[in-house]
């Protein structure tokens, strides 16, 4: 028995089976690949069909950690090195409510825009010392439903925009800012080893898929934010949350989505109107 040819046909046996499971691990790979990108084509064909715009999307994977936040009294410890404004912290000091001595002059408006000038205005405001810890909070956006510019605290480059650490500015009727308010969760320490999110296109995708998109609606550009997740006594956790602005027929509103488990989350706790600008009436 030749056991120099036997052993020569199993050795090409084995390096054939091998080429072949390689080659059938790729051509899997790759109809996998091709699938879901088909299916993401297909949910951005379909918005699109039915008048749905989208903004230009990153489609790209991050690495979050989650952040604490522990309890603190910041805001009322810190609230008389503020000058030129009367204001007040809420009981249970995580909302300061001010009334400013000298408002800020706004030129532009809701309806035509605000300049340049307007938004450096409000930002040499915020980080000049008339506002406790300005200079961690970053622009987010204007309000319309509530007339306010919102600033949000900035953690790890990400904002946190779910109300427990953000500055409404509130525009007045008269073209003014004579009031704002305040949260601020404190200084928060990344816990754990990062996690990929999901991209903004999948969290579009979520939310069109469960019809919280309707036809004919305009998609902002989506943002990953922090949303506190967990809140007890002696410490708060915030986990990534895309924050998705959308216009439609009944207005402006934003959807949430976790951008780890995929689901949709809910409003937070609306902001609170300051009484002064509730009454505040219209100039004839």
């Amino acid at each position: 028995m030749d056991f120099k040819k036997i052993e020569n046909i199993f050795l090409i046996t084995f390096l054939l089976l091998n080429v072949y499971l390689l080659v059938s691990y790729f051509n899997r790979n790759d109809i996998q690949q091709a699938t879901s990108e088909t299916g993401q084509v297909n949910l951005i064909r379909e918005m699109e069909q039915i008048g749905i715009s989208i903004p230009t999307l990153q489609d790209e994977e991050r690495d979050v950690f989650y952040v604490q936040a522990d309890s603190n009294q910041l805001l009322e410890d810190n609230v008389d090195q503020l000058e030129n404004q009367a204001g007040s912290v809420a009981e249970d000091g995580s909302l300061y409510t001010s009334i400013l001595s000298d408002p800020i002059e706004i030129e532009g408006n809701p309806d035509d825009g605000f300049t340049e000038g307007d938004y450096a205005k409000l930002e040499a405001f915020i980080i000049n010392g008339s506002v406790l810890f300005g200079g961690e909070y970053m622009y987010l956006r204007y309000d319309r439903s509530q007339n306010r510019f919102v600033y949000a605290q900035e953690v790890e480059g990400i904002p946190v925009a779910d109300g427990t650490s953000e500055i409404s500015l509130f525009y007045g009727s008269d073209g003014n800012i004579i009031s704002y308010q305040q949260t601020y969760a404190g200084p928060m320490i990344p816990q754990g080893s990062t996690q990929v999110v999901i991209t903004d296109r999948q969290a579009i995708e979520v939310l069109f898929q469960n019809n919280e998109i309707s036809s004919n609606s305009t998609v902002g550009q989506p943002i990953l934010t922090y949303y506190r997740t967990l809140h007890l006594e002696d410490l708060s956790m915030y986990g990534p949350v895309w924050y998705v602005p959308v216009m439609d027929a009944s207005g402006e509103k934003v959807l949430r989505v976790d951008a780890l488990e995929r689901t949709i989350i809910s409003d937070p706790v609306t902001t609170v109107i300051p009484e002064e600008l509730q009454e505040e009436e219209p100039d004839e």
